[in-house]
């Protein structure tokens, strides 16, 4: 593993010393966007009878990426992004949950966040309209953790009366492909939109305290596709 990342970083550095000497177009790209994190499929169904339900709702997302244009079109670059989601069919969980146990009533309040963390690298393109205008194309793999929230679950009728699924995390790898379109304010200083299609597929261990059989669903995984768009809007320095 050692060995194939120093034979990478040879590669990559002798490819950018070649670029510099032939190409005077070379040069680094670095950006920081923010925007909306809108998931999509089963991850943003909120439906208790559906185990398959990620309950997430549209979040936000915020990245810092790197790209070294070897000349005026193809780049390799790497990206650092944390999306936070927010709650989607808490009521459908509550009521599910009051309907199982047959209690008259039960209340459910969140725990935590579920967020993603994401390591990403890959090739870049980008075609120039102009001496200001480009549009960039990208697609990157690499390594995503996700925090999946948990719940605390009050029951009106049990001694005991509440049960909590915690919180979870797994990473798994990630993929992510997008477009955008950037205008160089000046040399130095530009702006930028972005559109980017993100997924992953972590399997989550999830865990129980005060579990009462009989008082509702329980799942002991979680494995489906954490996956919707990222919509941002960023500030690019030009070096």
């Amino acid at each position: 593993m050692k060995k194939a990342l120093l034979t990478f970083l040879i590669i990559l550095v002798s490819l950018a010393i070649y670029a510099q000497k032939k190409d005077s177009s070379a040069h680094f790209v670095l950006s920081l966007n923010g925007g909306i994190a809108s998931p999509m499929g089963n991850f943003s169904k909120g439906d208790y009878s559906d185990e398959r339900s990620g309950f997430a709702q549209t979040g936000f997302h915020y990245n810092i990426s790197g790209v070294y244009y070897l000349n005026k079109s193809f780049g390799i670059g790497a990206l650092v992004g944390y999306s936070q989601f927010g709650h989607k069919g808490l009521q459908s969980l509550s009521d599910g949950y009051k309907e199982d146990s047959g209690t008259d009533s039960t209340t459910l309040l969140t725990k935590g966040n579920t967020r993603s963390l994401s390591f990403l690298a890959g090739p870049y393109y980008s075609f120039q309209l102009g001496s200001n205008f480009s549009i960039d194309l990208r697609v990157l793999g690499g390594y995503v953790n996700t925090n999946l929230s948990g719940f605390d679950v009050y029951y009106e009728d049990y001694t005991d009366n509440v049960m909590t699924q915690k919180e979870s995390s797994a990473g798994a790898f990630g993929f992510q492909a997008g477009a955008g379109i950037r205008y160089n304010v000046t040399r130095k200083i530009g702006v930028q939109a972005n559109v980017d299609y993100f997924t992953s597929k972590p399997r989550f261990d999830i865990s129980y305290e005060n579990f009462v059989v009989n008082s509702g669903r329980k799942l002991t995984t979680y494995n489906e596709s954490v996956a919707g768009f990222n919509t941002t809007i960023g500030v690019v320095l030009n070096f």
